[in-house]
Parts: structure tokens; C-alpha cells; sequence
């Protein structure tokens, strides 16, 4: 049985680290993976003993091909809850300002193993007006608030699915 201060079995969650990535004209850096209808933002998950911003930055390389990413500030750091439907555990997502890519920055999305289907299928910078189309809800909102504490750092927040969770509520007992 697991408690709350059992450090030998922990809860299990999903933890990943974003990248927000911008080009000169302030658009937004997507990722379209072969295995979700909808696009998101470049990263993954973050393996045991790896810091979120060690894993946006291996992510990063590892997506598209640009190992002298710079991982900057934490924007935001978003909960989502388990998703019984689908089978997915809880998860925390750190998203890191990625910068911004010069116009002529080659972006290589990564070749797939012999006799599998690639990760990533396509890329796309996309303008802030336009990330509903690409995204489902919960990346937008997500994209969204990031971008907001990247123009005003006091907008850094703690999200819920995409939404700012301040004040904290409490939990019920």
C-alpha cells in the first residue's frame, strides 16, 4: 500500500518537458506526431533521474535536430489529470521558453527505425491566432498561457489543463 510518505512506491505520473519555440515574426514552433490528430508543442517525457530542463533540451535535439537549443526560463508547469478512457496516468508538463530560431535555422525531423512509422510527421510555425486549428483545447490553452508569462514573468503560473489554477484551492479531506 502506498502513503504519502512511502518514497519506496510512489504515485505514478507522467512528467514532460516542452519547448515554447518562436521564430523572428513570433509564431509559434509545432510538431505534428504520427500517433495524435493534433499538433504540439516540441518535447516529450522526461526520463528517471532527468531533469525537466536536461529532457527539453535532449527532446529538442532528438525532434529537430538542433543540439544548441538554449532551454531558458520555466513559463509554466501543467497538471493533467488521468484519463481512465484512454489509460492515462496524471502527469505534470514543464513548459521552457525555447527561444527563438533564426529564419535560416535548419529544422530535420528525425529519421524512423527500420520498419517503423516516423514520430513526427511534419512541422510548422504557427501565428498565435491560429494555434486553435492545430491544437486540441488543452495544448492551446497551455500554448497560450505561456506565451503570457513569456511577455509579463509575473503571468508564470501553475496550470490545470491548460487553465491558471490561482488561488489554489483546497483539497477536500
Amino acid at each position: 500500500m502506498h502513503t504519502d510518505h512511502d518514497n519506496q512506491q510512489p504515485g505514478h505520473r507522467r512528467v514532460g518537458a516542452l519547448l515554447l519555440i518562436r521564430n523572428l515574426g513570433g509564431d509559434v514552433l509545432l510538431v505534428k506526431p504520427s500517433y495524435r490528430e493534433h499538433w504540439q508543442l516540441v518535447g516529450g517525457g522526461v526520463r528517471p533521474n532527468e531533469l525537466p530542463p536536461h529532457a527539453a533540451l535532449r527532446e529538442g535535439a532528438e525532434e529537430i535536430g538542433i543540439a544548441d537549443l538554449e532551454v531558458g526560463d520555466l513559463l509554466v508547469v501543467d497538471h493533467i489529470a488521468a484519463n481512465p478512457g484512454s489509460g492515462a496516468v496524471e502527469g505534470l508538463n514543464f513548459v521552457f521558453d525555447g527561444g527563438v530560431l533564426p529564419g535560416d535555422a535548419p529544422i530535420i525531423l528525425p529519421d524512423p527505425a527500420p520498419g517503423e512509422e516516423p514520430e513526427l510527421t511534419d512541422w510548422k510555425f504557427v501565428p498565435r491566432t491560429q494555434l486553435t486549428y492545430y491544437c486540441n483545447p488543452v495544448q492551446h490553452r497551455r500554448i497560450c498561457e505561456a506565451l503570457a508569462a513569456l511577455a509579463d514573468p509575473s503571468q508564470r503560473a501553475y496550470l490545470a489543463e491548460g487553465r491558471p489554477v490561482t488561488p489554489y484551492p483546497m483539497p477536500r479531506v
